[in-house]
């Protein structure tokens, strides 16, 4: 019985299909399949970035409940603005670029591995 099915699909495969695809069939796919990828790597950037500022939200929390004069005496007379927020922005910039690097330079290329 085993046999005889391999000889089914052995034919089948062998065998012209009776119909046939247009000829773009191939471009529409690859375009889906791109917009599929652009629209899931869009997410992954939105919740990398949410998660970033949820983070340092967090830590910027604890930090003012538990140490309030670390922050007084790092953000000077002016406040914690001053210091924090900018290298808090940085480290979120250099995290994106690292995802950007990673994606485009390790992932695509050892991607058939």
């Amino acid at each position: 019985m085993k046999k005889r099915l391999e000889e089914l699909l052995d034919e089948a495969l062998h065998m012209e299909p009776q119909f046939q695809l247009r000829g773009d069939f191939k471009d529409r796919v690859l375009k889906a399949i791109q917009k599929k990828e652009k629209s899931q790597q869009r997410k992954l950037y939105f919740w990398m970035a949410l998660g970033t500022l949820v983070m340092l939200g967090f830590g910027f929390g604890i930090m003012a409940y538990f140490l309030p004069a670390t922050l007084d005496s790092i953000g000077g007379s002016t406040g914690i603005g001053d210091q924090v927020v900018p290298v808090a922005i940085l480290i979120g910039i250099a995290v994106g670029v690292i995802q950007y690097l990673d994606k485009k330079l390790v992932k695509d290329k050892f991607m058939h591995v």
